[in-house]
């Protein structure tokens, strides 16, 4: 599933299921075949975001091991804030544009940067 256009772009951003699945066919969520804690598996979702493994009982969120794991910006935002970082929209900017604040736009377009190697900047 590769986004081409605005048009698909809208279509993977209008639905937090779509968006997840965006992301997990990116590799920018890691799907999760076993437990990361006690290699049993198929792992089950219980609700939500959130996985359980049923031999170890314990929970884990979707984003586990990957770049979102530090934030809490719902998937659609963030497959529409990599468009905008992709087309050098400034992070004040963006922040608007996207209904988030500033210090989360900042902190996602920081992920970016470190993700494709880029130097961190330090002014807001």
């Amino acid at each position: 599933m590769g986004v081409t256009n605005l048009a698909e772009l809208a279509k993977v951003a209008s639905s937090e299921e779509a968006s997840e699945e965006f992301l997990r066919t990116k590799g920018v969520l890691k799907t999760f075949d076993a437990c990361p804690f006690c290699g049993s598996f198929p792992p089950g979702k219980v609700r939500r975001q959130r996985y359980k493994c049923y031999r170890c009982k314990r929970e884990w969120s979707v984003r586990r091991e990957s770049l979102l794991e530090d934030l809490r910006i719902p998937f659609s935002k963030f497959v529409l804030a990599l468009k905008l970082f992709v087309l050098e929209v400034p992070v004040n900017r963006a922040h608007k544009e996207l209904g988030i604040s500033y210090n989360t736009a900042h902190k996602v377009y920081s992920l970016l940067r470190k993700a494709i190697g880029l130097p961190p900047v330090w002014w807001r």
